[in-house]
């Protein structure tokens, strides 16, 4: 948008330091595919929709028309109907996708808060191998502070003007025409691509947009599509964050004395849509950007979400607080070489996979560390993924001192486990009680199951994993930069805190 300009950050960085062997690996891969007669590297992009749960976009079903691009690059691709994340949040499932590893490993979590040093990431490992590499991030926790830069020869962040941003939205009853060519971030990667780019290396581009996160505030152009009239749009801004500080709204969830009622539900729902519709086409202008700079038929293009949101359920809001599969479930759709045109699966899939699946394709053996299975081909049947919530420290930022000291967030005070399998989901938290349900009779996951009612071995693999699940114990409080006013103010801006001043 061009009221809505960013200073454009970029570095050069020297590899990171690496195992002898890593590097070796890169430079065998690299001088062997660009050797004559063997096949072109495939070019990569991956566009994460922050925030984004599969059952809301019409390319997975959705009765709305969310997602009318996504429906297209599913026709071209391969869709996932049963992808999940590690987390419900932002930083351990991206580190999960850059690092193949569960939250246990990677460590970047509600208590550390930054991707251990010690791991290569997916860019640094691209870019050892020859590969350019670009990122562009709209979200807080994917910056230099979190380590999740490290690999990226050029890397830019907005976060600094997205309060700005966000007021300027809530403030505009009219939801003006916001056109998605002029959205920063595609105006960034056309930046990129016109004066950065080199035609002779492949690129690997890392995006992720944000629009679909608290508060929602879509255009009346993407609103109309799901709200009667201009001023429903106005109204639900006016109602629920008037002034873009969407922790009002979760304050007011948990608060409990207040409680929404179906029709505010409904109203944000509507609401949530009208951004999945804007940030759909987004990602429609991003990827035709790159396609008219590459080969599409060697361009790997990966478009999911990092987790989920609650409207309701569990009685939970946003994606804070819960495992449930309305925070853990995220659509995958793929593109590109070894995926299939309008091909659906079904098979267990997660975040991690992604590294193993893109190291592979470009001839890299993924780390010993890496959990994650090679996409390009069905995996086992009975598989268990698995899924981690630590001790809410981040999240017991949205709320104010008075609710905390009042009690009202005792009950989400533990730390949660979720192993996820063919058919059965175990849920285990630290006060050592559990959650068992059948997904496939009941995907909302509606109806606890007595351990008693199913089959004793399987409940023995869950339990198990669940077990593996754990890490060592982390240090106490946020590690890395993260305690300056200016990360605080970050904070608050994505709703991971307390804005009321």
């Amino acid at each position: 948008m061009k009221d809505f300009e960013h200073p454009m950050r970029t570095w050069n960085r020297p590899p990171w330091r690496r195992l002898a062997t890593l590097s070796l690996l890169g430079l065998v891969a690299s001088a062997g595919s660009c050797s004559g007669g063997g096949p072109a590297r495939p070019d990569i992009v991956v566009i994460v929709m922050d925030t984004v749960r599969p059952d809301f976009l019409s390319a997975y079903g959705h009765p709305r028309p969310t997602t009318p691009f996504l429906e297209e690059l599913a026709r071209q691709g391969t869709r996932f109907d049963r992808a999940y994340s590690t987390s419900c949040w932002t930083l351990p499932s991206h580190a999960s996708l850059f690092t193949g590893t569960l939250p246990k490993t990677h460590r970047a979590h509600q208590l550390e808060l930054r991707v251990a040093d010690s791991l290569p990431v997916l860019a640094e490992r691209l870019s050892e191998a020859g590969y350019q590499t670009a990122g562009f991030s709209n979200n807080t926790w994917i910056s230099d502070r979190s380590g999740l830069d490290r690999g990226f020869e050029h890397f830019e962040n907005y976060i600094s003007s997205y309060r700005a941003h966000l007021e300027s939205l809530a403030n505009d009853p009219e939801g003006q025409k916001r056109p998605a060519a002029e959205h920063q971030t595609v105006q960034a990667v056309r930046a990129w691509i016109e004066s950065t780019r080199d035609p002779e290396r492949p690129h690997f581009v890392f995006v992720n947009v944000v629009e679909p996160h608290l508060p929602y505030l879509p255009p009346w152009q993407q609103a109309s599509h799901f709200m009667g009239a201009r001023s429903d749009r106005w109204s639900a801004i006016q109602r629920h964050y008037p002034d873009a500080k969407g922790t009002r709204l979760i304050q007011r969830h948990y608060d409990g004395t207040f409680p929404l009622s179906e029709d505010e539900w409904n109203q944000l729902r509507s609401m949530y849509e009208g951004e999945l519709r804007m940030v759909d086409a987004v990602v429609a202008r991003i990827v035709e950007a790159l396609d008219a700079v590459s080969d599409p038929e060697n361009t790997l293009v990966f478009v999911l979400s990092d987790h989920g949101e609650n409207f309701g359920e569990h009685g939970h809001a946003t994606h804070i607080l819960n495992v449930y599969d309305s925070n853990l479930r995220i659509p995958l759709i793929a593109r590109g070489p070894d995926f299939p045109a309008g091909t659906t699966r079904g098979d267990l899939v997660q975040i991690t996979d992604l590294y193993s699946t893109i190291l592979a394709s470009v001839g890299l053996l993924a780390d010993d560390h890496a959990v994650g299975l090679d996409l390009r081909r069905p995996g086992p049947p009975d598989r268990i993924v698995l899924a981690s919530l630590e001790e809410p420290e981040v999240s017991r930022r949205v709320f104010s001192e008075e609710m905390i000291a009042a009690g009202k967030l005792r009950p989400y005070e533990r730390e949660l486990r979720a192993a996820i399998g063919a058919r059965l989901k175990l849920i285990v938290a630290s006060d050592g009680s559990e959650e068992l349900y059948d997904l496939v009779a009941d995907p909302g996951e509606v109806h606890p199951l007595d351990p008693n009612e199913v089959d004793a071995t399987e409940l023995a693999r869950l339990r198990a994993a669940v077990r593996d699940a754990i890490g060592q114990p982390a240090a106490t409080g946020a590690g890395g930069d993260w305690d300056d006013a200016a990360a605080l103010d970050d904070i608050k801006a994505m709703g991971y805190a307390d804005s009321q001043d």
